[in-house]
């Protein structure tokens, strides 16, 4: 693993850094040119108008985002910060973030955004959904180079499923080769993003239902994931595995009931071409 990328001096540069601001960068670039495309025309502004704006809004979802993703953890590891250490739930640089929470964080604050700006929910909504999961894919490339988020231990048994008998991840402070399921959800997220997009064309006709098949894939996906991911809060809330998987599984739950009445009660729109 490779946390730490360089250093100058005293100053670290790390690779889940890099790969969090390389994430960012690629998702709310990707957006912001769609939005110059298909969403300017619909609020009065020119592409370049549309494109910046839509970059305006990343700085508040990159911020939310992480504050998010720091409250959730937070909240799952409470005890990690009793008995006088309150202050180091501050201490992001430290690590601890959760996906969950950074995706809540930054759908909140774009809700508003999009409330002030006059912006189509629905529509913006729908158009960023794939870049979502492109930036979740990079975003696992910095889990597996910091060494966390990993899974149990391997069983050379598994066959395919240990991809080389494991990898030592010097956050497990164990010695043992275990699952890299950070690479597992790499490869997952990269094939709903292909998927995501090529289906978005026809899905955005209807208002919510490309978001609503992003909610159900990736929590599908994660939820299964979360099966072999080493995590400490093990039967979770009516006994799931973890927190993520108990937010996966209302995610899914979520999501399969919006399509369903997205497709038996919402008019189409166009298609994007």
């Amino acid at each position: 693993m490779h946390p730490i990328l360089f250093s100058v001096g005293r100053i670290h540069f790390y690779s889940y850094g890099l790969c969090m601001a390389v994430a960012l960068g690629f998702s709310i670039y990707l957006f912001a040119k769609d939005a110059g495309r298909y969403i300017a025309p619909k609020v009065g502004l020119t592409y370049p108008q549309g494109f910046q704006k839509a970059f305006d809004l990343g700085v508040y979802v990159i911020v939310c985002s992480l504050l998010g993703a720091r409250i959730f953890y937070v909240l799952e590891n409470h005890s990690e910060f009793g008995n006088g250490q309150c202050l180091d739930a501050f201490k992001i640089w430290q690590g601890g973030l959760v996906y969950y929470g950074g995706l809540f964080g930054a759908i909140a604050v774009a809700w508003y955004w999009f409330k002030v700006e006059k912006w189509p929910f629905s529509y913006a909504f729908d158009l960023v959904a794939p870049y979502i999961l492109l930036g979740q894919a990079i975003g696992r490339v910095g889990c597996f180079l910091n060494g966390c988020c990993y899974g149990i231990v391997a069983d050379p048994h598994q066959g395919i499923f240990d991809w080389g008998h494991g990898w030592v991840f010097p956050g497990a402070e164990d010695q043992l080769p275990h699952l890299p399921t950070q690479l597992w959800e790499l490869a997952g997220d990269l094939g709903l993003f292909f998927f995501l997009l090529w289906i978005r064309r026809w899905t955005i006709r209807y208002p919510w239902l490309t978001i609503s098949f992003y909610g159900l894939t990736y929590g599908l996906l994660r939820f299964v994931i979360e099966i072999w991911r080493l995590d400490r809060s093990v039967n979770f809330l009516f006994r799931f595995r973890s927190a993520s998987q108990a937010t996966s599984a209302i995610l899914v739950c979520l999501s399969l009931a919006l399509i369903t009445w997205i497709l038996w009660k919402r008019p189409p729109h166009k298609a994007i071409s």
